[in-house]
């Protein structure tokens, strides 16, 4: 295992920037993947460590010293405690995180697809892709102005999803609309169709628009129709990611009902 404890290292510079700059991902084409379970998600999937990093600290954690084991010694490093707390994006985590390539190369599956339009709280944007892959999803699609899928706020609240589920950012509009299954639903407050009136034992796109300013009018043009979700009157919306959970759900429901 090698020991770094300099911070002009070129590793160190390269999570310290994967960690903080919000267009390093795309700059340098890899992926800091931090705390135990993104790792091991990561390891199942297939992918390999280039390098795992941790502490001698972290070595001391059964958890780490197992991933250690996966990963190979000559494929991890030790950095000294004060560094690997410099490049964390995680206060008082595991002392453990790994990087990759950024995966390439991904095809969609079948399945209900979504689109996010300009989503630009991370969170939700995480939040999202777990759901599209707990409900089974084929594909997300994150387009131009939505916050990026492999930065590390991302990553955290996807707690692993994007190794279960083909994911395409930047991709056009028009392009996308000719690929994924139709008919294709967007939200909205007011709409001529309520989520329950639908018919969603096979699959469909659901556009999901902007945390202020909704879906844009280049998008509407090509969907369906624009679908509300009932609710109560004193409630002016819900959250972009809790819109897109119950919307989701609501078709693994009627999917499940069908095979019964």
């Amino acid at each position: 295992m090698k020991r770094i404890i300099s911070a002009e290292n070129p590793l160190v510079k390269t999570l310290r920037a994967l960690s903080s700059e919000p267009g390093a991902v795309k700059r340098l084409g890899q992926v800091w993947l931090e705390g135990i379970h993104l790792v091991q998600a990561a390891l199942d999937s297939g992918h390999h460590a280039d390098p795992l990093v941790t502490t001698d600290d972290g070595l001391l954690q059964p958890e780490i010293a197992a991933l250690v084991e996966r990963a190979g010694s000559t494929n991890t490093v030790i950095l000294h405690r004060a560094l690997f707390s410099w490049i964390s994006t995680v206060e008082n985590g595991p002392q453990v995180g790994m990087l990759i390539d950024k995966p390439r190369g991904a095809k969609p599956k079948p399945g209900t697809a979504i689109v996010l339009d300009r989503i630009q709280d991370a969170g939700n944007v995480g939040t999202m892709l777990r759901t599209a892959a707990a409900a089974g999803c084929g594909a997300v699609y994150l387009l131009r102005g939505t916050a990026g899928a492999w930065t590390p706020k991302v990553l955290r609240a996807a707690m692993g999803a994007h190794f279960y589920l083909p994911i395409f950012e930047d991709a056009p509009w028009d392009q996308v609309a000719n690929i994924v299954p139709r008919p294709i639903y967007a939200t909205a407050a007011v709409a001529d169709m309520a989520l329950y009136d639908l018919s969603l034992d096979r699959p469909v796109t659901w556009v999901f628009g902007n945390e202020g300013q909704g879906i844009s009018e280049h998008l509407m043009a090509k969907c369906s129709a624009m679908v509300c979700i009932p609710q109560a009157g004193a409630v002016e919306s819900l959250n972009v990611a809790s819109a897109a959970a119950v919307c989701l759900f609501e078709g693994v429901r009627q999917r499940k009902l069908v095979k019964a």
